[in-house]
Parts: C-alpha cells; structure tokens; sequence
C-alpha cells in the first residue's frame, strides 16, 4: 500500500504544471473583460521600421486586432497578421491569421493560464509559436512572449509595445484604512497653572470611503475625488478656569464627514507608484469622550458637552503615495496607500470660550496624522 501511494505521489508530481493553473469556467468572463485594456494601438520601434500592433472591441466576446509593419523607406503600412480574440462558452480563443503561413487560415489558440505573468494561450499542435504570452502593465506597455520549435529546435521571442496614448477613463474605487492623530496646538492656552497647559497623545483611527479617480489621456495625470467617514481619536488631558473649572481627562473619538480633491501623477510607464497630493475639507459629525471631564453632565449641557469642543470643519492638506498592489489571481485593481495629513485651520472651541482678553488665550489647534489603506476597483469585484 505504501509504494503504491509513493508511485502515485510521484506521478503527481510529474504532471504538468499547467494542469493546475488552467482558468476555471466561471472565470472567463471576467478575464475576457480584463482584455479590454488591449483596445487601442500599440507600436515598437525596430530598424525596419515600427511595428504596431492594433486591437478594437468588436462586442461582448469578440476583440479583432491586427499587426502591421511601417516601412522606414516610404511610410507604407504592411499588414503581418490578422488576430482575433473570443470567448465561447467558457473558453477563450486567440486566433492569428499569419500572411503567407497555414494557406492564410487561422491558427487557434486556447487559453491556459491567466495570472500576474500574463494570458497564456497554447496550441501544442502547431510549430512556432506553441505558446503566446501577453503581459499588460498598466494602460502603456504591453509585453508579447512567444515560444515555438524551429527545424526541432526552441526558439522564444520578446516584443515590447508601447501604447500610442491612453485613452481617458474613470475608475470608481472603495477604500479602507487605519490613521493615527494627534493635535497639534500652537500660541497661548489658559490653565490653571503651567503643568495644566493642554497635552495630546495620539490615538489609532479608521476610515472608510470612496474614491473616484479621473484618468488623463496619457495616464500620466490622475485627479481623485473622495468622500469618506473617517474616525479620529485623540487623548487630551487640560485644566483651565474660565466661568467655571474646566478639566479634561479623556480621549475624544470625533468622527469627520471627509472630502478631497487630490491630483495624482505617475513617474513610470507600468504606473505602480505614484505620488499624491491636495486639499481636504472635513466636517464633525459626532464626538465622543471616554475618561474624565469637569464640569460634570456635559452629555446634558450643551456648553460642556464636548461635541462642542471642537469647530465644526476642518479644512487642511493630504499628501503620500500608492502602489499597485493586488492580492489573489484575481485583478481587482488593488492599490495600498501611504498618506500624511495636516490640518490647516484652527478647530479649538474649548480653550478660547468665555476669554476676557483675547491676546491670552489665541492657542489655535488642529490634526497631524498619517494613513494607510487599500482601495479596489469596483467595476473590476
């Protein structure tokens, strides 16, 4: 019994790898989709001439495309292949009508593997190429693998295109993430005496939201707009005496209506990382404490009641970077975020009531904190 579980052990082991890492029937629509991002016109320089390769979505499940060569001498467009992309039933099918190859009849090939390295399509049956591999990185280059026999011998090609420009587009993202703030305060604060002044210790929060990103034609360019409920939490502890001894011994849990208008640019053709920045508005939709305050029922008295310790918008700056970054072998567009945020106006609406005399109590408050989140694209779930 146990050499024959040894034999079938190592039998396993023999089979190909690809056995396993064929798509799966219910994934096939949402692959053919993924090949949209081929629609447009793709070209390599070569010394003999540009090579361009053309793709368009003809419907639902069928992409047509051809290649084509300019010759240098005279600019003329020199068809090399006539493509086709399809998807029947569950199977997808990249067909390649190659001029004066196969008496100019196509050539199936039938996905095998769709993955981070690419889409895999196969033909064993056929000489050179066997197996063609298309890996697109982002919206600009797409990069074409093929492996073939010639005269019994392997032979592997590599194509590089780029994309003549990105068509614009529109992304509708959902985000989730974790920040940490404080408070960051500056002039003079009433208190009872100068171990009294007010101190902050941040806290860890969380946000949630939406993003929708506007896509430059090129790419280059990216303009997010956000709406989102972000949780701040920040520990305050401060005496004072103004009508009455006010004291403060908690940690606020404020929670912020956000929105934001932050331009995004990507340095580099496959467009993992990019960097970010611009202005945010946030208004105070609740705030809670847990600890200490004086005077006591200020859940009751809408003077001391600390919702009322804060202003009630927050208008600053926000500023990181992204990186693509997907999880899964399914593309669902996945970015992580890194991001810093500093409050620009003063929120403080607790140390300056009640003040006799201005110029001693003009300490001004506001949050510094930072990030981090992952979003995906919705239309890709």
């Amino acid at each position: 019994m146990k050499n024959a579980l040894r034999l079938l052990a190592f039998l396993f082991l023999l089979l190909p790898a690809r056995a396993f890492t064929q798509i799966l029937a219910d994934e096939a629509p949402g692959i053919f989709r993924e090949l949209r991002d081929l629609d447009g016109t793709w070209f390599m320089p070569t010394d003999r001439g540009d090579r361009l390769e053309s793709w368009s979505i003809q419907d639902d499940s069928t992409y047509v495309g051809r290649g084509m060569r300019i010759k240098p001498e005279n600019g003329d467009t020199v068809t090399l292949e006539t493509l086709r992309l399809e998807l029947r039933d569950t199977t997808i099918t990249y067909y390649a009508i190659v001029r004066g190859q196969n008496q100019n009849k196509p050539v199936p090939f039938v996905m095998t593997t769709a993955d981070y390295d690419g889409y895999v399509f196969e033909n064993p049956a056929h000489d050179d190429p066997q197996k063609i591999r298309y890996l697109l990185l982002g919206k600009r280059e797409m990069q074409v693998f093929t492996e073939g026999k010639r005269n019994g011998r392997p032979v592997k090609q590599e194509f590089v295109f780029e994309r003549e420009f990105t068509p614009g587009s529109v992304e509708f993202r959902v985000k989730i993430g974790a920040n940490y703030n404080t408070m960051r305060k500056t002039g003079f604060f009433r208190s009872v005496t100068n171990e009294d002044k007010p101190t902050f210790t941040g806290k860890t929060g969380w946000e949630f939201g939406t993003q929708t990103s506007f896509k430059g034609r090129g790419g280059f360019i990216t303009i997010n707009a956000e709406l989102g409920i972000v949780g701040r939490y920040v520990s305050a502890t401060s005496r004072f005496q103004a009508d009455t001894l006010y004291a403060r011994d908690v940690t606020y849990q404020s929670i912020w209506l956000n929105v934001a208008l932050v331009p995004e640019i990507t340095f580099r053709r496959d467009g993992k990382l990019s960097i970010m920045a611009g202005p945010y508005l946030g208004v105070l939709i609740g705030n809670k404490t847990k600890g200490t305050i004086l005077p006591e029922g200020g859940g009751t008295n809408k003077l001391f009641n600390p919702y009322n310790d804060f202003n009630k918008v927050d208008i600053g700056l926000t500023g990181g970077f992204q990186y693509k970054l997907n999880f899964g072998k399914k593309d669902i567009g996945g970015i992580f975020g890194v991001r810093a945020n500093l409050g620009l106006s003063n929120i403080d609406n607790l140390y300056d009531r009640n003040c006799p005399t201005p110029s001693l109590c003009n300490g001004r408050l506001s949050f510094l904190g930072a990030t981090a989140y992952y979003s995906v694209n919705l239309l890709k779930l």
